[in-house]
């Protein structure tokens, strides 16, 4: 076996100097060039091919900036990373963690080196040119950020640690070690990896695609057909690889000398005339003509894909990259056996090592089509956050409330949910508000946050009794009460005044009925005439409440309406409205006052599951929690408050309580606060109009779960919601990509604030799964070992012990927990 030649890897550089703000790195070739942080501004799965012409055109005028004597090299570096999070204060927050930690996700960064080339002959120092560079990367910088793209040059000591993770093919280890590099043809090796550099054009032929837009459309599912993505977006899909670079190359050749050439090489052809020739004259008429009509730069382009990972998987990752590239009509080249030229020539300010060869000849818009444009999921840099995850499964922190309110995304903090049984509607719901709560355990909290739920359906009773929550299930013995007439001349206002309108046009004429302009006239007089007496010194009216009201109205109507000659049915009103006085069937609903602890409840759940179908009393129960939710906005002015209505909307979504669903979202805004509305039933909401009008329009954001099953009726829901056709496209990608490997269940949502809005994920760890369970048979067997060992930590603790230990199926477990009525730890004995 012949003994192998060993060479010590010679860098080609020769320094860094500090020139005007820039740490610049010199090759020995004279050449000289900066690194920057750039971001690709088309988020993925964004759906809207207008973010791809919008890219396409920002590097066009980069690289018009530049001009002739620049090489644009970008560099989209994929690496393969595990999750390690810190370590969270909160209890499920930690579980969260422990779920996720160790995962292995993909993540994402992007570098654009730009370099002026050295003129032919000996090097000598220019400043003038130097500064001429520096300003022209401050045109291109500036023109990134007025793209709001954030722009960061690279340092020295960032720099060369980006030439030692290049050189070790490692971005994913914070200590870096450079092993011995040996080169074959058709890859590199390097300690247990190894590295193959797969060329976009072939040394002997281009073959390319005749036409390239700036993104193309998936086909491969019925469900995806027509979802704009990018030309290199399979990368994101490579299976076993550790570290892929992308290399982009655009070299700004001269001009006007390279257009002699090609003129020169058209006569040429054209003077011998046979099929290929005349093909050559009509390829070379075609550039020329783009150049001259749409004012286009000629340049040399080179495209690789340097890509590391185990040597027994490297063959599969490599065929991966190329049948992908095949799809598009690329075929990449054979004969790529200068592996460790193409290796080199990936280091920044490099790319003098390129050969001829390596380049292609064509426009910058064209060539500007193969660069990568999509950017991944981050973290959202806010004091408010909420916790996701991306479509890989990895978690992400989002603001759904300040963030988007100080960029002007959204108005308001309000919020309309909408999916149907079965979407993970409930779910993601008590994600939502573990989180919103979880800061009122902390010793050191950001925010403190009320959150008081109109539930029907006992989905939040778990975490209600987790976070020591005030659980209020209405009864007849227990019945919901409030007095929303007492308050104080500090507090009456119109608005005040309008929403006791609406109460008692409710209780008079139902939910669902109507008023005429005139009884509502009196009625509203007859308030105003009420609390001048209650507020006078002298007056007979001991206590505002229902009951007063009620006697004060009897004598004032009456007098009112034969004084004005207008019609009013006073033996109607003082009829219907004796149910609610004194000794009437609800005569405590609204004249005693509201429990005064609930004030100083953090997280308070009212349950009214059992009148839900009580056409009297459901709508009044509503609007009596609704309005001590206000009560309590004004009472608690220190801490942020969200006032969650599950179906219970329904209850209040008519004409008549119109005016009182705008007050309320006035309200709200005005006390830090914000009002969620949850819903299933597609027939509830479509040709609503107090819900477009008074729901939908105060909703900023808008969160949608699965809408497969809405899809036939899509266009009256995209009209209600204001959905355009980008976004339409991004819900219907909920649930339907290949993405549940290595993953727990979870279910998807879109969540819009504002104009757009993305598509995240919902899983959790099976702690916050036990906690969150909406089925009764789950509900009870939890249930069992959080009332056996007294507090819900300790139970959930012992649950999931036991049921790893059983070696069962979750669904198994369960069922054997409840039918041994205690923890499954605690048996004598059991024969399955």
């Amino acid at each position: 076996m012949p003994k192998r030649k060993k060479t010590a890897f010679k860098l080609p550089y020769i320094g860094i100097d500090h020139s005007n703000g820039y740490d610049v790195l010199y090759n020995e070739k004279g050449e000289f060039g900066v690194v920057l942080e750039v971001k690709n501004p088309v988020l993925q799965y964004a759906a809207d091919p207008g973010n791809y012409n919008n890219f396409h055109q920002l590097y066009v005028n980069a690289i018009k900036i530049l001009g002739e004597g620049y090489i644009v090299q970008k560099q989209d570096i994929l690496s393969r990373k595990k999750f390690n999070p810190k370590s969270s204060g909160e209890y499920l927050q930690r579980k969260y963690d422990e779920h996720f930690r160790g995962r292995v996700y993909t993540s994402h960064q992007t570098l654009l080196v730009i370099t002026r080339k050295a003129k032919p002959g000996f090097y000598t120092y220019s400043l003038k040119q130097i500064n001429d560079f520096t300003q022209s990367i401050d045109k291109v910088a500036d023109l990134f950020v007025r793209s709001q793209l954030p722009v960061n040059a690279l340092n020295q000591n960032q720099i060369n640690r980006y030439i030692r993770q290049i050189l070790s093919m490692n971005f994913y280890d914070k200590e870096l070690c450079l092993n011995n590099l040996l080169a074959g043809d058709e890859q590199l090796e390097m300690g247990d990896s190894a590295v193959r550099s797969i060329s976009l054009v072939n040394t002997d032929t281009i073959d390319l695609p005749q036409v390239v837009d700036t993104h193309m459309e998936r086909s491969d599912k019925e469900s995806l057909k027509g979802f704009p993505i990018d030309n290199m977006g399979f990368l994101f899909s490579v299976p076993h690889f550790k570290t892929i670079i992308y290399n982009q190359v655009i070299e700004i050749v001269p001009q006007t000398s390279t257009q002699r050439k090609l003129e020169l090489k058209r006569k040429r052809h054209s003077g011998i005339p046979d099929s290929a020739n005349n093909m050559c004259v009509e390829d070379i008429d075609q550039l020329l003509e783009d150049i001259a009509r749409n004012n286009q730069l000629l340049v040399n382009s080179h495209f690789n894909i340097l890509v590391s990972g185990e040597k027994e998987l490297i063959q599969g990752t490599s065929n991966f990259i190329e049948s992908s590239l095949f799809q598009q009509g690329i075929i990449p080249s054979k004969n790529a056996y200068n592996q460790l030229e193409l290796f080199r020539t990936v280091l920044p300010c490099n790319t003098s090592e390129l050969k001829p060869y390596d380049y292609f000849l064509t426009t910058s818009d064209a060539a500007l089509c193969f660069f990568f444009k999509e950017s991944m999921s981050e973290d959202e840099i806010s004091n408010f956050q909420i916790r996701l995850t991306d479509r890989q499964g990895i978690p992400v922190k989002i603001d759904p409330a300040d963030l988007p309110m100080q960029t002007n995304r959204i108005n308001n903090r309000n919020k309309f949910v909408l999916g149907p049984s079965g979407s993970g509607k409930s779910f993601f719901m008590n994600a939502l508000v573990e989180q919103y709560c979880m800061y009122n355990k902390s010793e050191t909290p950001r925010w403190l946050m009320d959150v008081v739920i109109v539930d029907t359906g006992h989905s939040y009773s778990g975490l209600c009794a987790y976070y020591g929550g005030k659980y209020i299930t209405y009864t007849e013995k227990n019945p919901i009460t409030t007095n929303p007439f007492a308050i104080t001349r500090e507090e009456y206002n119109i608005e005040k005044k309008d929403a006791l309108l609406t109460l008692i046009s409710v209780l008079w004429k139902s939910a669902e009925g109507k008023i005429s302009q005139v009884e509502s006239d009196v009625i509203s007089n007859t308030i105003s005439a009420y609390y001048q007496v209650c507020f006078d010194e002298l007056s007979k009216i001991d206590r505002p409440c229902f009951n007063s009201f009620y006697e004060f109205a009897l004598t004032f109507i009456p007098e009112l309406i034969q004084k004005e000659n207008i019609p009013f049915n006073i033996d109607e009103f003082r009829f219907v409205l004796k149910k609610f006085y004194k000794e009437g069937e609800y005569g405590s609903l609204l004249n005693e006052e509201v429990d005064q602890s609930l004030f100083g409840e953090a997280f308070i759940v009212f349950e009214i599951d059992s009148i839900k179908e009580h056409k009297v009393l459901f709508p009044i129960v509503t609007l009596i929690i609704m309005d001590v939710f206000i009560q309590k906005m004004r009472f608690r002015s220190k801490q942020r408050k969200a006032l969650i209505i599950e179906e219970a909307w329904k209850a209040i979504a008519s004409p008549l309580m119109a005016n009182y669903i705008l007050y309320l979202y006035k309200t709200v805004r005005k006390f830090w606060g914000e009002a969620i509305v949850v819903t299933q039933e597609l027939g509830d909401i479509i040709g609503n109009t107090v819900v477009k009008d008074s729901i939908v329009n105060n909703s900023d954001t808008i969160i949608l779960l699965d809408q497969a099953k809405f899809k036939d009726h899509y266009d009256e829901i995209a009209s209600l919601l204001s959905i355009n056709e980008h976004e339409r496209k991004k819900i219907f990608t909920i649930n339907q990509f290949d993405n549940t490997e290595g993953r727990g269940r979870f279910k998807e949502v879109y969540i819009r604030r504002g104009a757009s809005g993305e598509v995240y994920g919902v899983e959790v760890s099976l702690h916050q799964y036990l906690t969150y369970t909406t089925e009764k048979p789950e509900k009870a067997a939890v249930e069992i070992y959080t009332d056996r060992f007294g507090s819900y930590q300790e139970g959930l603790d012992h649950f999931v012990k036991d049921y790893e230990n059983s070696k069962m199926e979750l669904n198994r477990f369960f069922s054997l927990v409840n039918q041994l009525g205690i923890p499954f730890g605690e048996k004598k004995e059991f024969t399955d």
